[in-house]
C-alpha cells in the first residue's frame, strides 16, 4: 500500500512498520494507524506518518537517545490494550517538535527543539499497538543518566 504524505511525498506502507493506536493520539483521535519510518538507516529521529491523514506526521525518537529512562506502572486496561506478553516488547517514543520561528527569535536558543517527555508513546513492538501515556506528577519517575 502507498500513501501520499504531504511532508514526505509518496511512502510505501508495510504492515510490519505500521502502529495502531486504537484510541488515537490525544488531539488526533481520528488518526489511528501510523506508518513508522526513518529517512535513512542512521537517523535518530523517526516519523509517524498517519495512514488516515496525509497531513499528519509526528517526529519521534527514543528517550534513551537523551539518556532519559522511565519507570511507571501500566494499568490493567493499558496492558490489555497493548496485548502485552513480555515487558521486553515495550518500546517508548517521545514526540519532538520545533518551536515556532518567533519563539526561536525571542529565545535566541538555536534550533529550538522540544520533546514531550510527559506523554511518551508506549508501543508493543510485537502486536504493533500503542497509546500515549499521560504522566501525572505522582506517577512519574524519569531518570537522566550520563555516560
Amino acid at each position: 500500500m502507498r500513501i501520499e504524505s504531504s511532508l514526505f511525498g509518496p511512502q510505501v506502507c508495510e504492515s510490519e512498520t505500521q502502529i495502531t493506536f486504537p484510541n488515537g493520539i490525544p488531539g488526533f483521535e481520528e488518526s489511528r494507524v501510523f506508518q513508522l519510518f526513518h529517512q535513512d538507516e542512521t537517523a535518530v529521529v523517526g516519523y509517524l506518518q498517519s495512514v488516515d491523514d496525509p497531513d499528519l506526521t509526528f517526529s519521534v525518537l527514543s528517550p534513551d537517545s537523551f539518556n532519559i529512562y522511565y519507570e511507571f506502572t501500566l494499568s490493567d486496561e493499558e496492558l490489555a490494550l497493548l496485548h502485552l506478553e513480555q515487558v521486553e516488547d515495550l518500546v517508548l517514543l517521545v514526540i519532538v517538535y520545533r518551536n515556532n520561528i518567533e519563539e526561536q527569535k525571542e529565545r535566541l536558543a538555536g534550533v529550538g527543539v522540544n520533546a514531550n517527555f510527559m506523554a511518551p508513546l508506549v508501543v508493543n513492538a510485537q502486536s504493533r499497538i500503542g497509546f500515549q501515556k499521560i504522566l501525572g506528577k505522582a506517577e512519574r519517575k524519569i531518570t537522566i543518566k550520563s555516560d
